[in-house]
């Protein structure tokens, strides 16, 4: 299970990734200023380091509110979300297109073709997802991340979560 929850007034979004932890923090909150530490407050764009090696940055991810797009970075390789209107949020991953199809409820379901490889749940600043293939769990931790990175992004600037 991946289990994806922001911590507030620590600033961070805490990851569990199976039996490893994982925290996302705000780009900004790494350098110094007073000025940084309030523009990590609003951040979209996390950086993740891994229980297993703390001081190496593991991915970046980030979302973008304007088209709705969530962007994980790993290494020299990065994936992007696509978003429309009225239809699912589409992902290519690994040469295999993954369709989000979301429900107002805040439950989703991660397919491949026609076929459901993930099933998650959002909440209150917080994203769940289970069911999932061994090789997809870090790619979906990741994703995970992202989610909960759009939920706040709604919350501090639409007002909504």
């Amino acid at each position: 299970m991946i289990q994806a929850t922001a911590r507030v007034l620590k600033n961070v979004i805490e990851i569990q990734v199976g039996e490893e932890a994982w925290v996302g923090r705000p780009k900004e909150s790494a350098e110094a200023g007073l000025g940084r530490r309030l523009a990590a407050l609003f951040s979209t764009d996390y950086v993740v380091y891994r229980a297993a090696a703390p001081d190496e940055v593991h991915s970046t991810v980030t979302y973008r509110a304007k088209s709705d797009e969530i962007r994980i970075q790993m290494g020299d390789a990065t994936w992007r979300t696509q978003s429309s209107t009225f239809g699912p949020m589409t992902i290519e991953y690994g040469g295999v297109r993954f369709t989000i199809n979301e429900r107002l409820t805040g439950r989703f379901a991660v397919l491949r073709g026609a076929d459901p490889v993930a099933v998650g749940q959002l909440g209150f600043r917080s994203c769940t997802i289970r069911d999932y293939p061994a090789d997809l769990e870090v790619f979906l931790g990741n994703l995970a991340l992202g989610y909960v990175i759009r939920t706040l992004t709604g919350e501090i600037f639409y007002g909504f979560g």
